[in-house]
């Protein structure tokens, strides 16, 4: 597989992680019931969960695209 593509389906499963964070970060803030170290906590633990997950659930789907 070519660096081109590989970098690809990283920064693919990034920019998923980035948003589902975002998404936390959202609603975290629009409750109002957090600290600003809670949110920070949680959007770091958020990020690295979703960007774990999401690697071996996007690359396979998203390599048989890549290379047709």
């Amino acid at each position: 597989m070519k660096t081109s593509s590989t970098v690809l389906l990283l920064g693919i499963c990034l920019v998923v992680a980035l948003a589902i964070t975002g998404i936390f970060v959202l609603a975290a803030t629009s409750l109002g019931t957090y600290t600003t170290i809670d949110i920070t906590i949680g959007t770091v633990w958020f990020f690295t969960i979703s960007f774990i997950i999401s690697l071996p659930l996007l690359i396979p789907r998203l390599r048989k695209r890549i290379e047709k």
